[in-house]
């Protein structure tokens, strides 16, 4: 979802890189997103402080006070990724299955999705919260594709972190990466497919 359908994984990765300076950690948002986009808070922190060889402190209240912050910094100011909404509506007018397998709570699921307008649109909702692996496990992709009714096989994940794609694949299912790159590079993303908007993918030929 962040990053895919809403713009909330760059609010997302800004307010992580803020919490992170606090503890003396200078990461910036990019940097956040190409390693972590779709890791949840109980996985990243401790991944991040590992990396820069810093004490972890107590992980629950660093990770409330994250979405504390993301709820007041994206209510009423939630926008779509371009291409994705039509992406969307395509699918839906298709008939095709669509499911959101995302690594936020289920709560900021609900409240992305109602103010973009897109809630109706998915035959199931999976949250990271309700299993026990996020991603680059593949736990929450297996959880959704159960909710489909749909083998994993017959699954295409939409992904824009690296941790996301790599749980896509350990899923047993084919990935398209969404990427904002000049450099489109297949050995850098665990994706398929790449591309830069899904208003360039031809459905037809993935399906």
């Amino acid at each position: 979802m962040d990053g895919v359908i809403s713009d909330t994984q760059s609010v997302c990765a800004a307010i992580e890189s803020d919490m992170l300076q606090e503890h003396g950690i200078h990461i910036s948002p990019s940097e956040l997103t190409e390693q972590y986009a779709g890791t949840m808070s109980y996985d990243m922190f401790p991944a991040v402080f590992k990396q820069f060889n810093k004490t972890m402190p107590d992980i629950k209240p660093l990770a409330e006070e994250r979405w504390k912050r993301i709820f007041k910094a994206v209510q009423g100011n939630i926008k779509a990724i371009p291409g994705t909404i039509a992406c969307i509506k395509h699918l839906k007018k298709d008939a095709t299955p669509i499911a959101v397998a995302s690594a936020s709570r289920m709560d900021f699921i609900a409240l992305v999705l109602t103010e973009l307008c897109i809630l109706s649109d998915f035959d199931a909702i999976a949250s990271a919260q309700e299993v026990p692996n996020g991603k680059p496990e593949p736990d929450v992709f297996l959880l959704a594709a159960k909710r489909l009714g749909i083998h994993p096989r017959y699954c295409i994940v939409i992904e824009d972190g690296i941790q996301g794609m790599i749980a896509a694949k350990k899923a047993g299912m084919r990935c398209i990466g969404l990427v904002q790159s000049d450099i489109l590079d297949k050995n850098k993303y665990p994706a398929d497919i790449l591309v830069r908007s899904l208003a360039h993918i031809d459905l037809k030929n993935i399906k």
